[in-house]
């Protein structure tokens, strides 16, 4: 009778983590059914209209690139004219780099954010002293 407790106790936690992987699982390919990013074609009049300079490559461009700049895509109308230039003007560029240097790119930004306003400030500053043709750096 002391086994008894133990048991049901291991099969409820054996169905609990089937029904935690079915839920994983599922979700999973939903987000991959879902989450697939369509050819040139499929994009909306306002996706290609942001998206225009990548429409020559855009259907060989890897879907996770293609999934980011659909989001990016999608904040455009909230940006401010000129970081909508500033986008424009660096979208053909980001997409010609390869993804570590993308994702070295993501990772010194996220550093950069994460410093106080100040130190933000004061790298800024020094960016343009060294740079002083360049509008600002890219946030």
């Amino acid at each position: 009778m002391g086994g008894e407790p133990a048991q049901r106790h291991r099969l409820r936690a054996r169905q609990i983590a089937a029904g935690v992987g079915l839920c994983l699982a599922l979700s999973a390919s939903a987000v991959c059914a879902a989450g697939k990013a369509p050819v040139w074609a499929q994009l909306t009049a306002d996706q290609q209209t942001v998206l225009r300079p990548l429409q020559p490559e855009w259907d060989r461009l890897p879907e996770v690139q293609r999934q980011r700049l659909l989001a990016a895509a999608k904040r455009y109308p909230r940006m401010s004219p000129q970081q909508q230039q500033r986008f424009s003007q660096r979208l053909p560029g980001w997409t010609k780099l390869t993804l570590e240097q993308r994702n070295l790119a993501r990772k010194r930004y996220a550093q950069y954010a994460s410093l106080p306003r100040e130190r933000q400030l004061e790298i800024l500053k020094r960016w343009h002293e060294e740079h002083p043709e360049e509008p600002n750096p890219a946030p």
